[in-house]
């Protein structure tokens, strides 16, 4: 026979309350310490159903030239200050850069002041030049 006794349900809040709860800005702590990065923004993007090498081939200089744009756009911001930088992963499920998705990233203190700015450039700039990029393989 079981004889533990459940938590009066206050209690039982309580502690899924603290339990759930998510670590917010702070202080640099072992487990983040000052400068952590964090992905502030991820965004998925379309690209070819088929697989495509000259498009693949392409990928990196389009990426990079999106990401050159929107730190130029956004120099004012200090972009490289904030450490923004971007990550791509193959997100398709047959053919691996049908989709692909792309990580805007920076450190944590600057993320909620500078992020929305420099993500959405960069979304913005990679959404132009992936669409250019799709059309010119004819796909």
């Amino acid at each position: 026979m079981n004889t533990m006794k459940l938590l009066p349900p206050a209690c039982l809040a309580a502690a899924l309350l603290c339990a759930c709860a998510a670590p917010g800005p702070g202080p640099a702590t072992p487990a983040r310490p000052a400068g952590a990065a964090v992905v502030f923004e991820r965004r998925t993007f379309k690209l070819s159903k088929t697989p495509d090498s000259d498009l693949e081939a392409a990928l990196g200089d389009v990426l990079s030239a999106g990401y050159n744009a929107a730190v130029k756009r956004r120099s004012g911001d200090k972009p490289l200050e904030t450490g923004f930088t971007y990550s791509m992963a193959p997100k398709g499920a047959t053919y691996p850069f049908s989709e692909i998705e792309i990580s805007c990233i920076m450190q944590e203190k600057y993320a909620r002041a500078k992020g929305p700015g420099l993500c959405g450039d960069l979304f913005l700039e990679l959404d132009q030049r992936l669409k250019r990029a799709v059309a010119r393989s004819g796909r």
